[in-house]
């Protein structure tokens, strides 16, 4: 596991080295108990019997037995002299700092971590899985005059070695101009307009949207619950949590999840309905659903909880100039900067790539604005939805955790979005 970090005058490295752990975690009486170890024994088996608690009603979705090993070969092995990671970094802050003289202040930040991991059980299943994992991300500020712009650009993979594996001049170029767009951008007018989202602004909408509230142990006291079953957009829209799909950056990567659960594609909305949502094997038991292979954990010392993996809304069948078509004065928003969810479907997400459309044509760009709304209303306010697939890396945090995922998508038109700018 190693954490490097290289910004205007400093280079850090928190972590550097190995860490194995082991966690025990039993069904007893109904009730469960946990012990975490570095180093496994007998006796901390029978501590994990012994903290068992609850009120014995726990039930979970029992699995046959099994025997697999799952191995990703890298691409590029991380195996790289940590002199070479370093100058590598060190050399991309300075290629962002002289390439835009407005640029004031860069971060880059390196991780990256051999993942191995076993899974045994009484039920007899043993499951192996091991692959190399690494991210980076490029942050930077920027000022002409009184105005500031700040963005980021992220590249991953769970194949290797990430510095070797990407076109490092394109992500810099990808920064540099998406800080020019905000710095000559110009605040919109707040309120209501037909708004094209990108591919990367539709992944954080499945993900923060709808994922989110699909997630079983917030879905049973959420809205989607009750909806299952029932139409809530047209038949072009689909969304999805899959355990993998065919990118190197879709780092949501999970063939088994953290309790021995083979990862399959959960169809949260299926052709405008919603179909089911994702869970754990105690959620699998409670909501009498196949277990869904959604239960991770961040590392050995921390408990599984149902999390999200690969989340994605499915391409349809037109093209972005036919989303364009017909929209008189409206929005294309490209690229987010954060983004929340409330249990009722309120969301909001800023924008730090963003530009307006007048009849039919992509104009000036924008700076200071986000787009809110509400889920099910937006869903079924999408009327377009593009061929277009691009993937996303990043990570999703729930209960104190980091978990890495991938969000994507196709562009799509939503009818009516509220735009936040000036009023």
């Amino acid at each position: 596991m190693l954490s490097a970090s290289v910004s205007d005058d400093r280079i850090t490295v928190p972590s550097n080295g190995v860490e194995e752990g082991y966690s025990i975690r039993v069904l007893y009486r109904n009730s469960w108990g946990y012990r975490t170890s570095t180093k496994l024994s007998r006796e901390d088996l029978e501590e994990a019997v012994k903290t068992s608690f609850g009120d014995e009603r726990v039930s979970i979705v029992n699995l046959p037995p099994k025997r697999d090993s799952i191995y990703v070969k890298p691409k590029v092995s991380l195996d790289v002299p940590m002199e070479r990671k370093l100058k590598t970094l060190k050399a991309i802050r300075d290629q962002l700092k002289s390439s835009f003289s407005a640029v004031k202040s860069v971060t880059v930040s390196y991780r990256e971590e051999k993942v191995r991991k076993e899974y045994y059980s009484t039920e007899g299943r043993e499951i192996e899985q091991s692959w190399e994992f690494s991210y980076l991300s490029l942050r930077a500020y920027a000022m002409e005059g009184e105005v500031v712009a700040s963005s980021f650009s992220t590249a991953s993979t769970y194949y290797g070695y990430v510095l070797e594996m990407i076109d490092l001049n394109q992500l810099v170029d990808d920064l540099i101009n998406k800080l020019k767009a905000q710095l000559k951008g110009v605040p919109p007018k707040a309120g209501e307009y037909t708004v094209v989202l990108s591919p990367q602004v539709v992944g954080v909408f499945s993900h923060e949207a709808i994922g989110h509230l699909a997630e079983a142990d917030l879905a049973v006291n959420g809205i989607l619950r009750n909806l299952i079953g029932r139409t809530v957009a047209r038949s072009t829209v689909s969304v999805s949590d899959s355990p993998s799909l065919p990118a190197d950056n879709a780092i949501g990567f999970t063939p088994y999840d953290d309790e021995g659960v083979e990862g399959r594609e959960v169809r949260i909305v299926e052709q405008g309905k919603v179909r089911e949502v994702m869970n754990d094997r105690y959620y699998a038991s409670y909501f009498g659903q196949p277990p869904t292979g959604n239960g991770r954990t961040e590392d050995f010392r921390s408990p599984v909880l149902i999390r999200m993996r690969n989340t994605y809304m499915k391409p349809g069948d037109m093209q972005l100039d036919e989303l364009l078509e017909g929209i008189k004065e409206g929005f294309l928003m490209v690229s987010p900067v954060g983004g929340q969810t409330s249990p009722d479907g309120t969301f909001q997400f800023g924008i730090q790539e963003g530009y307006r459309i007048v009849n039919s044509e992509i104009g000036e760009s924008l700076r200071n604005v986000g787009i809110s709304g509400y889920t099910l209303e937006t869903l079924s306010k999408i009327d377009g939805v593009s061929k277009d697939f691009q993937v996303w890396p990043g990570f999703c945090g729930k209960g104190g955790q980091l978990v890495p995922v991938s969000t994507a998508g196709p562009y799509i038109r939503v009818r009516e979005l509220k735009v936040g700018g000036v009023a």
